[in-house]
């Protein structure tokens, strides 16, 4: 009997941490990117003197949008 008893993953099979630290990553990308979206939108709703946030709203929305383009993106490879 041959028992490979190797620390390589064996062909076919996706090694779960790679693929639980690559959703992370896509976690934050998405966070990151929808937060500073926000956060320039809010400046400038600051800076413009808007009684209502809709350039915070602006910001977030371009936010997703670029965030999720990420996505997309990633789920390609």
């Amino acid at each position: 009997m041959n028992k490979d008893h190797s620390s390589k993953p064996h062909k076919g099979r996706k090694n779960p941490t790679n693929s639980a630290m690559r959703h992370m990553g896509l976690a934050m990308t998405m966070a990151g990117l929808i937060g500073l979206g926000a956060w320039l939108g809010s400046l400038w709703d600051d800076w413009g003197d808007h009684e209502v946030a809709w350039a915070t709203v602006l910001g977030a929305m371009l936010g997703l949008t670029l965030s999720l383009v990420a996505v997309f993106q990633d789920s390609e490879r």
